[in-house]
């Protein structure tokens, strides 16, 4: 779970600067939608569109060569979901690519 999260604060630094791809709509909230991809590593972001209430989920994935190793949602209710983390050399390509942003 450690380093589900070292990963994931890693991802969502980067993340949060990409530029917006669109806004949507997911289990009923509005989202932010913002992604990467890079060196067969993708990922995104969502976020809500208007933070009204503290169980609004935000959501990152990443997926290396298309497959999902990473998925983690949370709330600023304190709520913390691990959903996917399969360790591996995506690992390290993150960091690379993280020095690059």
């Amino acid at each position: 779970m450690k380093r589900a999260k070292e990963v994931g604060r890693l991802a969502f630094d980067m993340l949060r600067f990409e530029e917006l791809v669109g806004n949507m709509t997911v289990k009923g909230e509005q989202k932010q939608f913002r992604e990467f991809s890079h060196r067969g590593l993708s990922g995104s972001l969502l976020t809500p569109f208007r933070p009204t209430r503290l169980d609004e989920f935000s959501r990152i994935q990443i997926r290396h060569l298309g497959h999902k190793v990473l998925d983690i949602r949370w709330s600023k209710a304190g709520d913390f979901r691990l959903v996917t983390f399969e360790p591996g050399d995506w690992e390290e390509l993150l960091e690379q690519v993280a020095t690059v942003f």
